[in-house]
């Protein structure tokens, strides 16, 4: 009896070490390396079922996170550590598919002095940005954290162009910068080819390749929600405890993984919806506002920093993006799609209820954004898609008309733009008695407003917003009899209104990606950061295009001081 509950308790511990070893294989040891790249977008990992494991993983350095700072942070790691012999790392996801918020992005990512700008005779220069930078944070901003994100950009650009292909030679002006800076991917055949979505899969499709290589140097792991870090000695970091959970985000176990360094690369908390809890905490005002975040934004990485002692900073400081998109078949959804800024850093204008102007545009987004809760209603109801006088139950407070010239829209680009349409976001009207018809305006105050628009721009003056850039004008040219019927004489338009976009305030960090304690300022050893997670860097308000950048930068800087930590480890 006592030798068959022996042989019965032998194979259960058996069995719980094989299923942890397939939960913690490469992707292409569970399924095929064939399926590598369907799985790493878009199917969980599989893990075992129980409670907990019986033996914590073993890994070197392990990235909490799959958007671009943590998908930025494991190559690089990678790259660092690629002749040391038996080097691990693991990235941990808590969702069936990677990406995260940079997979929205839609404007672009900022670089100066890049080859595209060069290309395009941009005389752009590092003070110009880190001024734009440091102004647009309202002086509370870490100078060196800015020093560092604008003097790396260049390479920052130059990595995703040259390393992995991406053509980023699509250049605009959005909203308090000096010089266009901000790189975006081309339309191609006519399709819009969104900027972030394109950086984070052609990242993801080459993490993948790394997970397929026989030398299973890296391990990704989906479906997995790091809810502790581990304790180490001297108040070190040495691992995290993680919930593998379904679809369903049902836990089916708990696991362990011991390593060297932790990078955290969690995103921000601007997606806590219907459940705010920093929000409610330290920006009241905003809660019940809709967001363009996805709902997975929930500043998990911060309650996991300020356990091991980190401090947070600036967790007040919520970017409110002037542009969400009103879509008109649901105008009270809380979570809008964003209206990029290119929209109007190609020459969109943002109109009242009235028809008439009240902002720059391309002022900074706070800037906008206060413009807009100071100058506009909800448009008159009826001015929507449909056409219909139905009224939108749950429509926002503070919403204003986006309009295109046709010149602005040839400049953004129809393959967004018609994607947009697609999506029932933005209209066409032919025609200015078209456009005011369509927005319930007097066409005579439209055409006016339009008028001194352009009147400014053909004076090269600043008009009463001080707005001193005019992309494109905004009054479509009249037609000759001669080239009547060929011309196009359409504006595009779509309701907007502010949405929480972006929390600038997070974990303390230094410009090494070091995690500082709040008791002494001094690094917590073995544990990093990278990302919306961190906060000291935007100040008060972060510049559109600085996002994607800071996961770039900061990124591959964590991934390199892990690899540091390794080869040293009293760098920690």
């Amino acid at each position: 009896m006592i030798r068959l509950f022996f042989v019965a308790a032998l194979g259960m511990a058996l069995l719980s070490l094989v299923l942890d070893y397939f939960a913690l294989q490469p992707i292409h040891s569970l399924r095929g390396s064939s399926k590598a790249v369907a799985h790493f977008f878009g199917r969980p990992s599989q893990h075992g079922v129980g409670s907990s494991d019986s033996m914590a993983a073993r890994t070197n350095i392990v990235v909490v996170g799959g958007g671009l700072a943590g998908m930025s942070a494991a190559i690089e790691a990678l790259r660092q550590t690629r002749h040391v012999a038996g080097v691990t790392v693991a990235l941990l996801e808590k969702e069936a598919r990677t990406g995260g918020n940079s997979g929205k992005a839609s404007s672009g990512i900022n670089g100066v002095l890049t080859r595209t700008q060069q290309d395009k005779d941009i005389h752009d220069s590092v003070d110009a940005f880190m001024r734009d930078t440091l102004k647009s944070g309202g002086g509370r901003s870490n100078e060196t954290l800015v020093e560092k994100l604008v003097r790396d950009s260049t390479q920052a650009v130059s990595w995703l162009q040259g390393d992995f292909g991406l053509d980023l030679d699509v250049l605009a002006r959005l909203g308090g910068h000096s010089f266009p800076r901000t790189h975006r991917r081309p339309d191609v055949n006519g399709k819009p080819q969104p900027v972030g979505w394109g950086i984070v899969s052609t990242l993801g499709r080459h993490l993948s390749e790394l997970a397929g290589l026989e030398d299973a140097r890296f391990k990704l792991i989906t479906g997995a929600r790091v809810i502790r870090l581990l304790p180490g000695t001297r108040g070190s970091v040495s691992g995290v405890v993680y919930e593998a959970v379904d679809a369903d985000t049902r836990v089916i176990q708990q696991h362990s993984m011991l390593s060297d360094v932790v990078v955290l690369a969690t995103g921000g908390f601007g997606g806590e919806g219907s459940r705010p809890h920093y929000l409610k905490q330290y920006a009241p005002q905003l809660v019940g506002l809709p967001a363009t975040n996805g709902a997975f934004a929930t500043g998990d990485g911060l309650g996991l920093a300020t356990a091991a002692g980190a401090e947070l900073v600036d967790m007040d400081q919520v970017q409110v993006h002037p542009t969400g998109f009103v879509k008109s078949s649901d105008p009270g959804n809380p979570t809008k799609f964003l209206a990029a800024e290119a929209l109007r850093g190609e020459g969109g204008i943002l109109l009242n209820g009235l028809g008439r102007r009240f902002v720059n545009e391309l002022d900074t987004r706070d800037h906008v954004t206060d413009a807009m809760s100071r100058f506009c209603s909800a448009p008159d109801t009826r001015a929507r898609h449909s056409g219909s006088a139905e009224e939108i139950r749950g429509e926002p407070l503070t919403a204003a008309f986006l309009v295109l010239s046709q010149a602005a829209a040839d400049s953004f680009g129809h393959g967004a733009l018609g994607f947009y349409e697609k999506m029932g976001l933005v209209s066409r009207a032919e025609g200015l008695d078209g456009l005011a018809a369509a927005l319930r305006v007097d066409q005579a105050v439209l055409h006016r407003t339009l008028e001194d628009h352009d009147g400014a721009r053909d004076s090269g003056s600043r008009d009463d917003f001080g707005k001193t850039v005019f992309p494109q004008r905004a009054l479509n040219p009249p037609a000759s009899s001669e080239d009547k019927s060929q011309a196009r004489d359409y504006y595009y338009w779509a309701i907007v209104t502010p949405s929480i976009h972006y929390t600038m305030g997070g974990v303390r960090f230094d410009h090494k990606t070091r995690v500082l304690r709040a008791s002494d300022a001094a690094p917590i050893p073995g544990l990093l950061a990278a990302g919306e997670v961190t906060g000291g860097l935007h100040g008060a308000n972060r510049l559109g295009g600085n996002s994607l950048l800071e996961c770039v930068v900061y990124g591959r800087e964590a991934g390199r001081q892990a690899a540091a930590i390794l080869a040293d480890p009293s760098s920690a």
